[in-house]
């Protein structure tokens, strides 16, 4: 029957409405709400509009409303092109500083409508205006705006009613809607007569409906006469929006409640953009973060920022590890203190600026020095650091320690002399054994045609000829070691599975007389494997010479007791142990038993040049040999056959 009667429009209905309006309106201060006639003059004046703009309504009445623009705006004709842009679109909203009277500036939402007759004729425009410099206070008691509005109350109708971009609607004490304007149909999807008289809860979601929250929110507006809040609300099609709500408490002069002012923003767009803002600030802030860790927590190299006169403004870990310096000892220093006296005296720092500043980096080695004063080889790559408007903001230095490097340089540099010179000696060794076999053959025949010439005589030069054989043999057989070292530094010998007790029986053979004459016994035991991949020459040399030398070193008067052993250690190398009962070799000698023609004893015949093989072929193939003894008891070779599938 209610809505019969509105719909009838009634003259008291009508009242009703209008003096409703009114009442909203006049009840609302924190909005400048004026009309402009066609031409863009003032035509009403509020109290919001005084508050915010501080003009009285006789004051500025009949103005054109450029008044309230800035200089540069009415130089652009700004004021005319936003009523050209509402008449055209239907609405106009702007953010843009705005003067007051005193001249001073505030930062103003403003929003334009032209209002139209209903014989569609532009009557003129509505003008909201909000201050917002301090938001939290922008939208307070919007209706209040009006109480200077002395035009019609048709007027105010129009005024409301025109209004788009806010729901702007009343509520009866109890909370039921009584007023409904086109923000409200468009903000929230209802017609007028689908929603007055409901109560305005159905705008809530189910949790705050079920604690209350639309009756907290009018008891807050009528306890402290105004409540604003932020937070979802619900459309028609049950979707939400992120509503700014401002619900100002209303009463008649007699002080009596006669409603509640309901002001609705949807904020959802603001609301997702500040969402986004955050998180990408967030996430610039975490990647800036992470930058600043990442380089902090270098260790190996020097990273730091030059202003772009060149002093230091970071500093990271990595350059107190390199540099030796303290942030605080260094910061605002000019980074040629790293240079050598000689490098400031030539300008060679700035010249390395000057050239990142002309190619864009510079790469530079060089030495520079410590805090400690001692120097080292450094890599530097200083890069120029430019803003987006391509100003020169400073320099990223990197320096890294290669003073190891230098020095592993050095080395091998010196590895590849001392490469070239044994190649030299090698060579040498081999022209001089091979160039030497014709005069020994030469020198054994004259000493056979000496013989022979001296007949009988030859007994009477015995001991001379028997020094000269024994020479002759001497000489032969350095010439025979030469040629095996030669050998052995250009074999590349097949590895195959080399039964140990079948090589160990061709050593024993070899060695018959001299195992028969110092009544040796050799023991095998094969507990550990009885099988090697090795070359099988290079394993016979190895187990010959151990064997041979313990039989030659045996302790006299003590039959020599010589023990093989193979075993795995936990890694998976192969070790064969030779173990003897020997003279023994004292501590300070086992160090060099390995040299070229090296000999611990002199009182047996030998070369001095059989422990050097073995040693040499087991480097050639990655492996190695140990050696523990002790004087009159005996001595431990071992030897480490490496596990290659490590």
């Amino acid at each position: 029957m209610n809505l019969e009667i509105e719909s009838t429009s009634t003259p008291k209905a009508i009242n009703q409405t209008e003096d409703r309006y009114r009442l909203l309106i006049e009840s609302i201060t924190d909005y400048a709400i004026f009309m402009l006639d066609e031409t863009g003059h003032v035509s009403t004046w509020n109290a919001g509009a005084k508050k915010i703009k501080q003009y009285d309504a006789e004051d500025i009445i009949g103005k054109h409303f450029s008044t309230f623009y800035t200089p540069d705006a009415i130089a652009r004709d700004y004021p005319a092109y936003e009523l050209r842009e509402a008449q055209a679109r239907g609405r106009f909203e702007d953010e843009g500083w705005r003067v007051r009277k005193d001249g001073s500036m505030f930062w103003a939402n403003v929003i334009i409508t032209p209002i139209y007759r209903e014989d569609k004729s532009l009557l003129g425009f509505s003008k909201i205006t909000r201050d917002l410099s301090e938001r939290k206070k922008a939208e307070d008691d919007l209706y209040k705006a009006y109480e200077e509005v002395k035009e019609s109350e048709e007027r105010f109708r129009l005024l409301v009613e025109g209004v788009t971009d806010y729901a702007i609607f009343m509520l009866d004490p109890a909370g039921r809607v009584a007023t409904w304007n086109e923000g409200a149909k468009k903000i929230k999807g209802y017609e007028p007569h689908e929603i007055i008289g409901q109560y305005f809860s159905k705008f809530y979601g189910k949790e705050a409906v079920k604690t209350g929250f639309p009756a907290y929110e009018l008891s807050e507006a009528k306890a402290k006469g105004r409540f604003e809040d932020e937070g979802w609300r619900y459309r028609k099609d049950g979707t939400a929006f992120w509503a700014n709500v401002v619900i100002t408490a209303i009463y008649n002069s007699k002080k009596e409640l006669i409603g509640f002012s309901k002001i609705t923003r949807d904020l959802t767009e603001k609301k997702q953009l500040e969402e986004q803002l955050f998180r990408t600030h967030e996430e610039l802030r975490e990647s800036e973060e992470k930058s600043r860790l990442l380089i902090d927590s270098v260790q190996d190299y020097a990273i730091l920022m030059l202003n772009p006169d060149g002093l230091i403004i970071s500093w990271n870990a990595g350059a107190e590890r390199i540099k030796g310096y303290k942030a605080k000892e260094v910061l605002g220093k000019h980074f040629s203190t790293f240079y050598s006296r000689e490098a400031i005296e030539r300008g060679f720092p700035q010249f390395e600026l000057s050239k990142a500043i002309r190619d864009g980096r510079f790469e530079d080695e060089g030495w520079r020095i410590r805090k400690d004063g001692t120097a080292f080889w450094a890599n530097v790559v200083i890069t120029t650091i430019y803003s987006s408007d391509n100003r020169l903001l400073g320099f990223a230095k990197i320096t890294r320690d290669l003073t190891e490097r230098r020095r592993n340089e050095e080395l091998m540099q010196k590895n590849q002399d001392l490469v070239r010179i044994n190649n030299d000696l090698d060579n040498f060794v081999y022209t001089a054994s091979h160039d030497l076999k014709a005069p020994i053959s030469n020198l054994e025949g004259l000493l056979m045609a000496l013989l022979e010439d001296l007949g009988p005589e030859k007994e009477a030069h015995q001991a001379v000829i028997s020094m000269m054989q024994r020479s002759i043999t001497t000489l032969k057989k350095v010439i025979t070691d030469l040629a095996d070292i030669i050998k052995l530094q250009q074999s590349n010998d097949e590895v195959e599975n080399v039964s140990l007790e079948s090589l160990l029986d061709e050593v024993k053979a070899n060695l018959q007389e001299s195992i028969k004459t110092t009544n040796a016994e050799i023991i095998f035991d094969a507990s550990g494997f009885d099988k090697l991949a090795y070359s099988r020459k290079n394993l016979r040399s190895i187990l010959y010479n151990l064997v041979s030398n313990a039989l030659k070193y045996a302790e006299p008067g003590r039959a020599p007791i010589i023990k093989i052993t193979t075993f795995e250690s936990q890694s998976g190398d192969k070790l064969i142990s030779v173990e003897d009962n020997g003279l023994g070799i004292p501590a300070h000698q086992t160090s060099k038993i390995f040299s070229m023609y090296k000999r611990v004893h002199d009182h047996v015949e030998g070369s001095g040049i059989g422990l050097y093989l073995v040693k040499k072929i087991l480097d050639n193939s990655g492996d190695h040999i140990e050696v523990k003894s002790d004087v009159g008891t005996g001595t431990t070779f071992t030897i480490y056959f490496r596990n290659k599938r490590r």
